[in-house]
């Protein structure tokens, strides 16, 4: 049994006054219009996303009713979203469920992200250092540049690439094209990146409608099936991994191509979770673009990566995954046949998750 999208609703992704709530109303209520079907078709809804990105607990209180969550089966991953497309996919494998609502959500544009972030360090040993997230991956962004000797205008050439796709993509957040001066002239935030070479802060849902394979074909005849799900997480220390390389990317990808029964060379498009400059060459690598060290190869190239903008134009937490993996799944709709996608989370990647999606 094979399991297929068959709705895709997005917001676009910005600064939103609305209550995080109503703007993932608005995304299921896009994806139900999408498939053609109404809510009460729906027989479970599974949710992505942090309380401390939406400064609420149990947030799901007000997103599941607002993703047709009433009365039904409700779960939800306190991570990336991207991974409740990986849950509710194995919840309709089971037999149990054939039609799913999965559903992410971010609202950052007001939270005090650096503040919040440290409540997920542990109070013993990291709390006190007031590590953030931008810390931990400008950490891994030295250990890479050094490692290969990166010169800072490839790292440039990632952002203005980013930025020209997002240009042109409606739902993106960051969308003034930029170049390679503008970023090398762009403020130090936290060495080696400049203010440029990190993500924006943004609010915005995404949902998808995932059912089983005659339920999808009943709904929508042109399903995008999705092919391969791989995830994994590392050690939690820092000191313990190579902070020069994905390495949970790359195991989870690894996961993910067995179980499509295909590799790097099959995929056509890949959006990936591009936290830094840095970030979009080691995911190149980890997913099985280039060779270790040598991902800058493909930023001049015609490798069609992040048509989205990426996560470097739109990072709402808790839900950047699922947008690049929507993103992808429109892409698929109407220009290729398989795709790949990917997000990360925790201190320096820690944990990450890939999706392989097709026709």
């Amino acid at each position: 049994m094979k399991v297929g999208i068959v709705g895709i609703g997005m917001t676009p992704f910005g600064v939103h006054e609305e209550p995080f709530y109503n703007i993932a109303y608005e995304a299921a209520k896009k994806a139900l219009e999408d498939a053609e079907i109404e809510r009460h078709e729906l027989d479970n809804v599974v949710l992505g996303g942090y309380d401390v990105s939406v400064g609420r607990t149990i947030s799901n209180m007000y997103t599941a009713p607002a993703a047709g969550g009433y009365l039904k089966d409700e779960i939800r991953v306190s991570d990336d979203a991207l991974y409740a497309l990986a849950l509710a996919y194995m919840r309709i494998k089971s037999g149990i469920f054939d039609v799913a609502m999965v559903l992410g959500y971010g609202h950052c544009s007001e939270t005090p992200m650096e503040l919040v972030e440290l409540l997920t360090l542990d109070p013993l040993f990291h709390r006190d250092t007031g590590l953030s997230y931008q810390m931990s991956y400008a950490m891994q962004s030295y250990a890479y540049k050094m490692k290969y000797g990166v010169e800072d205008e490839v790292a440039a050439e990632v952002v203005v690439k980013d930025r020209k796709r997002a240009s042109k993509y409606e739902y993106a957040h960051v969308r003034e094209e930029v170049t390679v001066d503008d970023v090398l002239s762009s403020q130090m935030s936290v060495f080696p990146l400049r203010e440029l070479e990190l993500p924006p802060w943004s609010d915005g849902c995404v949902a998808l409608i995932l059912a089983e394979e005659t339920m999808a074909k009943r709904i929508n005849p042109e399903p995008i099936w999705v092919e391969g799900l791989g995830w994994n997480t590392e050690n939690y220390h820092l000191g313990s991994r190579d902070l020069a390389e994905l390495s949970s990317t790359r195991k989870a990808a690894q996961m993910a191509y067995k179980m499509a029964g295909c590799d790097a060379k099959s995929v056509e498009a890949a959006e990936i979770m591009d936290l830094t400059p840095y970030h979009h060459l080691m995911a190149l690598e980890a997913l099985g673009f280039a060779e270790d060290g040598r991902g800058e190869e493909l930023i001049q190239s015609d490798f069609n990566a992040n048509s989205s903008g990426g996560a470097l134009c739109t990072n709402a937490h808790g839900t950047t995954g699922l947008f690049l993996a929507a993103s992808l799944a429109l892409q698929i709709r109407n220009e290729i046949d398989m795709g790949i996608s990917h997000a990360v989370s925790g201190y320096a990647a820690q944990n990450s998750v890939v999706a392989i999606l097709g026709v």
